[in-house]
């Protein structure tokens, strides 16, 4: 068995990349099975893992359960398992699998690699990290996070700059890179590394898709599914990125 971890932090194209691999239908079936965090973050009323949406449809209502219900929504056949995590909420879902009888006196690596064997690391890095702050901001701020052919933008506000909030996201950013990076070396795992900027070309998202599934030991010679995921940039990121450097200069 092969499992694997896509890593980042906020809009890093990992959407891209998981639905990519997802639809080898070689490679797992990344997605966020174990979102979780404070409930200020999130909706009222917003529900995860065990009491959240999955759980409910499949009748899952434990959490030993529930992990049995991710190895196997997230499996392909042939036994590769996939998920996607963001720092943003990892401490979090460390803490849910704290909770849990078995784990209660464990560390985090020893979960990690019993919960998960075979484990691989895809980590997802944007070289800048200005427009990844941007990007994150308009997406808090209007609500829309991933659009695509079936799901297109349907913005809930007006975006609106805001200096210290993006030198502020900026800085959860880097310190979300150095603390995946402490993590692969507790876990004594070199990740495969995906640069943003190469996987947002036409070009380098074959390129990248291909490179990850040989990392995973898989068949890199198959056809490579078109993106299930669009970029959102337009000319306010840009607008955006002038003023921000307007006002630190200034």
């Amino acid at each position: 068995m092969i499992s694997y971890f896509i890593c980042g932090t906020a809009r890093c194209g990992s959407s891209l990349l998981s639905r990519a691999l997802s639809d080898t239908g070689i490679a797992g079936h990344p997605d966020e099975w174990f979102l979780t965090g404070p409930s200020d973050a999130f909706p009222p009323g917003t529900t995860h893992w065990e009491d959240g949406p999955l759980a409910r449809y499949y009748g899952v209502i434990g959490r030993e359960e529930y992990l049995r219900l991710v190895q196997r929504v997230g499996s392909t056949p042939n036994g590769v398992f996939g998920v996607k995590i963001m720092w943003t909420y990892f401490e979090y879902v460390m803490k849910r699998f704290h909770e849990m009888s078995r784990f209660a006196r464990v560390s985090d690596e020893m979960i990690i690699k019993s919960t998960f064997p075979g484990l691989h690391i895809v980590h997802l890095v944007r070289n800048d990290r200005l427009r990844q702050a941007i990007s994150w901001l308009r997406a808090v701020q209007d609500g829309v996070w991933l659009v695509s052919e079936h799901e297109p933008a349907r913005p809930l506000a007006e975006p609106c700059f805001d200096y210290d909030v993006l030198a502020g996201m900026m800085d959860l950013i880097e310190e979300g890179e150095q603390g995946w990076l402490d993590l692969y070396k507790r876990l004594d795992i070199d990740p495969y590394v995906v640069v943003y900027e190469d996987l947002m070309t036409t070009e380098g998202y074959e390129h990248t898709v291909r490179s990850v599934l040989a990392y995973l030991d898989l068949d890199d010679t198959i056809e490579v599914p078109s993106p299930r995921a669009w970029r959102q940039a337009d000319s306010i990121n840009d607008e955006w990125v002038q003023q921000f450097q307007d006002w630190r200069t200034s």
